[in-house]
């Protein structure tokens, strides 16, 4: 399974969500469900735009953990 990792970047670079939130124009809320792993589903352009704001790829933003319960 396919997650996530943006909090982790964040951390890595001394930011926070909020900073994000503003880099990006994507809501606070939104940002929030991001890093706390609450997104199911995630568009290209959020995509561009965190990659935008972190100054990194779109394969630095995610991190894959085998699924054993399958």
């Amino acid at each position: 399974m396919y997650k996530l990792k943006v909090r982790e970047l964040l951390e890595q670079q001394d930011k926070t969500p909020y900073w994000l939130s503003k880099q990006t124009g994507i809501a606070p809320n939104n940002i929030l469900k991001i890093c706390n792993g609450e997104t199911v589903n995630i568009r290209l352009d959020t995509i561009n735009k965190l990659c935008d704001a972190l100054n990194c790829k779109p394969g630095d933003l995610f991190t894959f953990e085998k699924d054993d319960t399958k």
